[in-house]
């Protein structure tokens, strides 16, 4: 099949962990080094670089030998200036802080609270947009969704004018269950074509997931939706679709969350969540890590995609794609006489609120999504000079 979208130049994000002894400090962003504030020649010494500085924190402790590593562990805990406060709890508090830090989502502590708030509150959706392009958004990647999934593709497939179909898998499912990602694929792919497969350690041979046959199945065009909040089974489909059918991925970079995690209690209300397997392409590339990065930015906040999603459940979404735009004086409005803005400057003198004194609910990566589908039709192009009008 030919790729109907070009490409563009992939993008890493990278996530850079602080970790001290005795108050071990880790963060998703970036560390940062603290600098001596210096005057005169010292201020001039101190900004030029220096070759074998390290340029943070994790850096220096990767450069400590075993030995070193154990000295400075004694050393605070007889030197420092509260030592007391540094007995073996402490430090193995510690530890464990820094390790996770290091582990970045790989490992983590959480409560019940924790565990329960990790499910998406959003429910599974699916309109027609367009003419010709329809929209599916599964919400917390169950076995409900992909009967939802197949009712709408039916209809879908009923209308021969629908020729794209949007998948939006943004919705904020972390985890979820590799079967749902492999029945859902199974809509888009061959029965019997090889999906993904997950490898676990210490086993030779990985867990092949293959396309199973299905009563609905999408042939035509698919255009997808990421963003940081896309979990696993997001990513693991648009991985796959983007690979084997060709699918444009507009949004924004994900986490690379594709691995299958054990929840294990340590104490009251305490889990300790780890990975335990990955998730690995048929050409075992591993998203771990690294995400899926999309072929074309897009991005809607999180704030106002969770907006959006709660209000889909009464809402028609297509409230959410377009500008409504306040009357105001025209050619019409002058030949009949007529004041459209009338109304609106008089409630405003009275210092009474209207529906355009905030800006509008919008999904733009939704918008940015439909406008490319739209141009595309717009100027009728064959496969063979699509990729070139993307450039």
């Amino acid at each position: 099949m030919n790729r109907k979208f070009t490409t563009a130049h992939q993008q890493g994000a990278a996530i850079a962990v602080a970790i001290t002894i005795g108050v071990a400090l880790s963060t998703p962003h970036a560390s940062a080094e603290v600098v001596d504030v210096a005057t005169g020649d010292a201020a001039e010494e101190a900004a030029k670089p220096v070759a074998t500085r390290p340029a943070n924190l994790e850096e220096i402790i990767d450069g400590l030998p075993q030995n070193s590593l154990q000295e400075a562990f004694r050393l605070l805990r007889t030197d420092y200036i509260q030592a007391d406060q540094l007995n073996y709890l402490e430090l193995n508090r510690s530890a464990l802080q820094g390790l996770l830090g290091r582990l970045e989502f790989g490992a983590t502590l959480l409560s019940g609270a924790g565990r329960a708030a990790a499910n998406s509150p959003f429910n599974f959706h699916a309109q027609a947009l367009t003419r010709h392009a329809a929209y599916v958004r599964p919400g917390k990647f169950v076995s409900d969704d992909i009967d939802a999934l197949d009712a709408a593709l039916e209809k879908y497939n009923a209308d021969e004018e629908l020729d794209t179909l949007i998948i939006d898998l943004r919705s904020p499912q972390h985890q979820a269950d590799f079967n749902i990602a492999a029945r859902f694929l199974s809509r888009f792919l061959g029965s019997g074509d090889l999906l993904f497969k997950i490898k676990r350690p210490g086993e030779n041979r990985p867990t092949l997931f293959l396309a199973e046959s299905a009563g609905q199945r999408w042939e035509k065009d698919v255009l997808i939706l990421i963003d940081r909040e896309t979990g696993n089974v997001g990513e693991i489909i648009a991985a796959v679709l983007r690979r084997e059918n060709d699918a444009l991925v507009i949004g924004e970079p994900t986490l690379g969350l594709t691995v299958e995690y054990r929840d294990v209690p340590l104490g009251e209300d305490r889990f300790l969540r780890y990975a335990v397997a990955e998730v690995l392409l048929a050409d075992d590339t591993s998203l771990f890590k690294k995400g899926v990065n999309p072929d074309l930015p897009g991005v809607t906040t999180a704030k106002k995609k969770h907006e959006i999603f709660a209000a889909t459940d009464e809402h028609d979404l297509k409230t959410f794609l377009v500008d409504e735009e306040r009357p105001r004086v025209n050619e019409a409005a002058l030949v009949a006489g007529t004041n459209p803005e009338l109304d609106y400057f008089l409630a405003k003198s009275k210092g009474e609120a209207t529906p355009y004194d905030q800006p509008p609910l919008q999904d733009r990566a939704l918008q940015q999504a439909l406008d490319l589908l739209a141009t595309k039709r717009f100027f009728g192009q064959n496969d063979s000079t699509k990729k070139s009008a993307v450039r």
